[in-house]
């Protein structure tokens, strides 16, 4: 395989893990969002149970959000040394 085709290639999965990270961020917000509403809503019998997969799910999304986060910028900052080396 050719430099520039492996340039192309951490570009290409700079933006796609770029894109993951902002989709996952956002499901959790909304998971936050749902965790607080579950807090607050009235005590039920399984209320405890409810909060604590609402407040899993925002860890689970918050994680891959970040995870992708660091491996987007990680293909960008060595696809943008390989194309500072290799002109």
């Amino acid at each position: 395989m050719s430099l520039a085709v492996f340039r192309d290639r951490l570009w290409d999965l700079a933006l796609v893990l770029g894109g993951v990270s902002i989709v996952a961020r956002v499901r959790a917000r909304q998971s936050w969002k749902h965790f607080e509403a579950a807090l607050r809503a009235d005590p039920a019998h399984n209320a405890g149970e409810i909060t604590s997969l609402r407040e899993w799910d925002f860890r689970y999304w918050n994680r891959i959000g970040l995870v992708a986060a660091e491996l987007s910028i990680l293909c960008s900052g060595v696809w943008l040394m390989s194309k500072l080396i290799y002109l």
